[in-house]
């Protein structure tokens, strides 16, 4: 009944906003972009990325890539979210300053228009950067979508197999209420 186990710590980090109007200062944690698609029908969901998704025939998909960060004003570790303009301007940023995307690189953030991407400036390169670890900051961008952790030293893609059924079951349920609210 019982048993000496130490307690699982799961990191909880927030989406980084960067509100319109204002600059923000962060560090990349990773090189590592990850992309996810979703949709949206009142609140968003991911695509399973499959023929048989539901979700594809009534609703857009749109891709977002996603990098940690720490806030250089607070030092909290967070999640960017980018469009693919977004994600395209910051690569090209980098690249021509020499760099590439990578933990250390220092990013000064900004917003013109709510709608508007996120602007970039790259600033500069942290000496020893801290990198934040693959499984553990990917099993908090998922705990956003309500999805289970990433294993220690699972795949990306393993992952994505292993929770696949889940993704589209979810699908199916949004886009059949979406079919029926068009309906009425």
């Amino acid at each position: 009944m019982m048993s000496l186990e130490t307690p699982r710590y799961v990191a909880r980090w927030p989406m980084f906003r960067v509100q319109v109007h204002s600059k923000c200062e962060v560090q990349l944690l990773s090189g590592d972009w990850v992309r996810l698609v979703t949709h949206f029908n009142g609140r968003t969901f991911l695509c399973p990325e499959v023929e048989e998704c539901d979700a594809c025939n009534v609703l857009p998909g749109r891709a977002y890539w996603y990098l940690p960060v720490l806030a250089l004003g607070s030092k909290r570790q967070a999640i960017l979210e980018l469009s693919a303009h977004a994600s395209a301007d910051l690569e090209q940023r980098c690249r021509f300053v020499g760099s590439a995307v990578r933990e250390g690189v220092q990013v000064e953030l900004s917003r013109r228009t709510q709608k508007a991407p996120l602007g970039f400036e790259v600033i500069g390169q942290a000496e020893a950067p801290p990198k934040a670890i693959l499984h553990e900051w990917l099993t908090a961008l998922m705990l956003l979508y309500k999805l289970p952790e990433v294993r220690p030293g699972e795949s990306v893609e393993a992952y994505g197999d292993r929770v696949r059924d889940r993704v589209l079951a979810r699908a199916k349920v949004q886009a059949d209420e979406f079919r029926s609210k068009a309906r009425r």
